[in-house]
């Protein structure tokens, strides 16, 4: 019985770019699918939204005025939070811009999500919340975020907030306002004329 030479296994050598292009391609395919942490670090999302400021700021204003209605349209702070270094969502706000406008895009066959209409924007950020893992949180805590900035005004809180009866930082209440009109009203009856139980 003769033998087949066998010829050894050719070393496939691959450069360190190629090599790191390959493993990012399998992890954007991997990502792209359902892996969104996977697609945060590797800002899988279109360039605009890390490149145009506008347009992010665009977005997360329309964001404010969804989920905070009353929220005045002018008042730069809302959308200012989301800027915020120290937060863990100020590196991440232009994967969370891109995220409601690719869900605009898909429900509604518009690309900017600051064009929809009050009741279709409630509707994206409805769908993001129910959403599980990363992406939920991301918009819980955006929700979190833009209700702290507009009630309590944090950048202006000498403004206060008219939505929550506010009178901003530094106004002391009325004693009117601490109390109701006819408190003893809600006391326990006495069992006395005076008062005194003895």
């Amino acid at each position: 019985m003769s033998r087949v030479p066998v010829s050894p296994p050719v070393a496939v050598l691959l450069s360190r770019r190629e090599a790191v292009r390959r493993l990012a391609v399998a992890l954007v395919g991997a990502g792209a699918a359902a892996c969104a942490p996977v697609r945060i670090a590797l800002k899988a999302y279109p360039a605009e939204f890390s490149t145009d400021s506008g347009m992010v700021e665009r977005t997360l204003r329309a964001f404010v005025l969804t989920v905070v209605p009353g929220a005045d349209p002018e008042d730069p702070g809302p959308t200012r939070v989301f800027a915020e270094r120290f937060h863990p969502f100020g590196p991440h706000r232009g994967f969370f811009a891109a995220d409601l406008c690719r869900r605009t895009r898909q429900r509604f066959g518009e690309g900017r999500f600051d064009r929809l209409p009050a009741a279709e924007r409630t509707w994206v950020v409805r769908r993001g919340l129910r959403q599980r893992g990363v992406v939920g949180r991301m918009y819980a805590g955006a929700v979190l975020l833009a209700q702290i900035a507009v009630y309590a005004r944090i950048y202006d809180d000498a403004r206060g907030s008219s939505l929550i009866d506010f009178d901003g930082g530094g106004h002391l209440p009325t004693p009117a306002g601490l109390t109701y009109p006819d408190a003893g009203r809600f006391l326990a009856r006495p069992l006395t004329a005076t008062g005194n139980p003895a």
